[in-house]
């Protein structure tokens, strides 16, 4: 069954318009009586279609059932600006592996340095499909850009800095038992000065292993291993 996050939790029945009745109607061309799942909340509400119009769609509740696909954890990643379309890579990927939030940051070393309104909105739509696509209970939120200096104070407890540049330990070795937000820096690295700043603001450093990774590579890398490392998959 195709899946939509909404807003609001449907009653007994559910009216969906724009977007989403346009995507039912004419690009999947779902006809009355075939389901569908609205999530909002952790909750999923099976929907059978009743009324299928581009400009609204109508159906009633069948079903109501708790998500039991998010991890158990919160698990925040801290990505950094890049050129292109590689942030938007680890987007895709990270939302679908179970990431709670995007923290966008740029440091000394950044290529590309600003996020604009409408990338960052672009960016929401990502992580919002990429969570429809994994059957998950919420959608990923994208914090406005930051600079390192003021990264720290943007993140939970039990910050890990992925460095290249460090021996040990290893990520999972370094990153705390409960909630984690993983840091990745950008396409030309981290210096030692942001190192160390990160490590007066409490930040672990820690190593993905003895290769050298893109950066998109690397922040992909990080979350898959610990969310097979914790079995939240």
């Amino acid at each position: 069954m195709h899946r939509f996050f909404v807003d609001t939790a449907p009653a007994e029945r559910a009216f969906l318009t724009g977007e989403q009745a346009r995507q039912i109607a004419t690009v999947l061309r779902l006809q009355p009586g075939e389901r569908i799942v609205l999530v909002t909340e952790g909750i999923e509400h099976e929907v059978e279609l009743q009324a299928v119009a581009s400009a609204q769609v109508t159906g009633r509740v069948v079903a109501r059932r708790p998500v039991t696909t998010e991890l158990p954890f919160r698990l925040t990643l801290a990505v950094p600006v890049l050129k292109g379309d590689r942030s938007e890579e680890v987007i895709e990927a990270a939302s679908q592996l179970g990431v709670s939030r995007f923290v966008p940051f740029s440091s000394s070393r950044s290529v590309a340095r600003e996020l604009s309104a409408s990338k960052r909105e672009r960016w929401r739509k990502i992580a919002r499909e990429a969570a429809e696509t994994a059957h998950r209970g919420e959608i990923p939120r994208v914090a406005e850009l930051v600079t390192w200096d003021g990264l720290f104070a943007s993140l939970d407890a039990g910050a890990v800095v992925c460095w290249e540049e460090a021996a040990d330990p290893h990520l999972l070795d370094a990153a705390p038992a409960g909630d984690v937000a993983l840091v990745v820096g950008p396409e030309g690295g981290l210096t030692v000065a942001e190192i160390e700043l990160a490590r007066g603001r409490g930040a672990a450093i820690a190593s993905l292993g003895t290769r050298i990774l893109r950066a998109e590579t690397a922040a992909i890398a990080a979350v898959a291993m610990l969310v097979g490392a914790r079995r939240g998959d």
